[in-house]
């Protein structure tokens, strides 16, 4: 048998994928799982971006678009970007509908990054950065974020860690797992850093509009010098309850934009066609939908704050965004992983262990199931406490 090659070795299959199947088991043999692992909202998609991709197929367009999109959806989002991120863009040059923010990640990785060189990650962050980074054949370089710092990066963890093989720093914020907003003086402090250091930045932003406590989205493209060397993503999996749908963008200098979208026409050649119909209407109509759904999660994110804080030996960073909670659970547990499989298969909870510290919860769930959900939690670890 031939070999596979030899860069497998370096991707494991997905740890929240893992958990799926194993949640799917119990569920086949009759248990019901309530899910707080599935990062995604519990919301359909509003009824008039559906309407607008069945307008689309009753219309004919079935068929590939430009690799860069349909013209109407990328100057949408030229408008939104400059309406909401102060940023902009020539629609015909410098944006790419994409297959979802995902295929956004491996582009710029495949498009920028030479074997060998650096990308500098803040952990935790979401595996898929530094896969796509091994993929590319660069090395991933995380750089540690801290409770003590509110889990914002400084620039001395980033000094001690930079090369002159670094080439790339990754921005996300919203931040997934820990919900941490990204300050305006830590974005400047990033900027100057990746200026100084003339580093590319991959800014993921698909968490923007989930933002909460009155904090502010900031996009690090659009302060003083860094348009020209950020690779911006965005999509609308998050915001409009579109995961499936598999629909995002880059936005970046039209230089830049010529090199990602040759990665994207050899591989995807173009978003699903009727889809990018869809995206038109979740930027151009009514915005009511996303605002109720924004509230709904705040509401759920006070719940589960205040669940959490009632549970001793917890402790995790108060959500500002995105739809998760962080938790150290180092004081009720020698291991999350094992605290994770007994969560689900004594609980009947599923989430996910991040790292031997840390569990993941997501509030993408009903309040309902939520307030049940953390009930068990609190009497699991009351009865681990027991014994």
């Amino acid at each position: 048998m031939p070999k596979i090659a030899d860069r497998m070795n370096q991707i494991p299959f997905s740890g929240i994928r893992t958990i799926f199947e194993r949640v799917a088991r119990l569920e086949q043999e009759g248990n019901k799982i309530i899910h707080l692992e599935v990062g995604r909202p519990d919301f359909d998609t509003p009824p008039h971006i559906k309407l607008a991709a069945q307008r689309a197929l009753r219309d004919g367009h079935v068929h590939y678009t430009s690799n860069f999109g349909i013209q109407p959806l990328r100057e949408a989002i030229a408008r939104k970007l400059r309406y909401d991120n102060q940023l902009v863009f020539d629609p015909k040059t410098e944006i790419i509908v994409t297959a979802g923010v995902s295929e956004g990640i491996v582009m710029t990785a495949m498009a920028l990054l030479n074997p060998g060189d650096e990308v500098l990650i803040p952990e935790p962050l979401f595996q898929c950065y530094e896969i796509a980074a091994r993929m590319a054949g660069a090395v991933p370089v995380p750089v540690p974020v801290y409770p003590e710092n509110g889990y914002q990066p400084t620039r001395m963890d980033l000094e001690v860690r930079v090369s002159k093989r670094t080439r790339l720093l990754i921005v996300t914020t919203p931040g997934n797992p820990t919900g941490v907003v990204l300050g305006a003086a830590t974005l400047q402090m990033l900027a100057d850093f990746a200026i100084d250091h003339d580093l590319f930045v991959m800014a993921d932003e698909i968490y923007e509009k989930l933002v909460y406590d009155q904090c502010r989205h900031i996009s690090i493209a659009s302060l003083p010098g860094m348009r020209s060397r950020t690779i911006t993503l965005n999509g609308f999996s998050k915001s409009y309850a579109m995961t499936g749908w598999r629909l995002g963008y880059v936005a970046a200098d039209a230089a830049l934009i010529q090199a990602l979208v040759r990665i994207h026409q050899y591989s995807v050649v173009c978003a699903t066609s009727f889809a990018q119909w869809g995206g038109v209407a979740a930027l151009d109509e009514s915005q009511e939908s996303l605002h109720s759904m924004v509230a709904e999660f705040d509401r759920r994110r006070l719940l589960v704050i205040a669940e959490l804080q009632k549970i001793p030996g917890l402790a995790f960073p108060r959500p500002q965004g995105a739809m998760y909670a962080y938790i150290d659970v180092s004081g009720v547990a020698a291991d999350a992983f094992e605290l994770a499989n007994d969560l689900l298969e004594q609980a009947h909870i599923a989430v996910v262990p991040w790292d031997k510290r840390h569990i993941r919860i997501s509030y993408g769930n009903s309040y309902e199931n939520l307030q049940i959900a953390l009930q068990r939690m609190q009497r699991h670890l009351q009865l681990e406490a027991v014994v």
